[in-house]
């Protein structure tokens, strides 16, 4: 019991969060969210792999889409002290932009910070950015600056999601994505 309380100890003071995917590791708290709520037609799924998670699908513009993503929530705080975020990645879709976004608020017009990124090849990727280089978005337009770190904390919702207007097939195998 003793040694038990002393692993919880470390694991909640440890600052940030790693999501480490594959049929070993938690990708049930993942889920979809296409534009189908807001009455697109672009699908999208999730194939949980050994070590990894594949999301694959594809865009539509038609009736106002053009979104898929997948979506987790966070306890609040979890962020706070991180200044980093890294993912490591594979995607043939190089014509493609992703983005990583962390929401604040549970409406959907109200602005959130995104890090968007284009897949360079096929082969895998790490990418380590600062959480400050995050912008300030409103419905997948820029409208600010970078992320300020102080409102890390008020952050509960983390996404993966393709928004670059351009219907079409993508897919993006991801190993991890680290706060730290």
């Amino acid at each position: 019991m003793k040694n038990l309380i002393i692993l919880m100890a470390l694991i909640t003071s440890s600052p940030g969060i790693i999501f480490n995917f594959g049929t070993q590791n938690h990708t049930e708290t993942w889920r979809i969210v296409n534009d189908g709520v807001m009455g697109g037609l672009s699908t999208s799924s999730i194939t949980e792999n050994k070590n990894t998670v594949l999301f694959k699908g594809e865009t539509s513009l038609e009736n106002n889409g053009g979104f898929a993503s997948i979506r987790t929530l966070i306890e609040k705080g979890s962020l706070k002290n991180c200044k980093t975020m890294t993912i490591r990645f594979k995607s043939s879709s190089t014509d493609r932009t992703f983005g990583l976004s962390l929401k604040t608020s549970q409406r959907y017009y109200v602005p959130y910070h995104k890090f968007t990124f284009k897949p360079k090849s096929g082969d895998w990727e790490v990418l380590k950015v600062n959480i400050s280089e995050f912008k300030h978005y409103r419905i997948s337009e820029i409208i600010g600056d970078n992320m300020p770190l102080d409102v890390l904390p008020e952050v509960f919702n983390i996404a993966l999601i393709v928004s670059d207007s351009k219907a079409g097939a993508f897919d993006i195998e991801i190993d991890y994505i680290k706060f730290e």
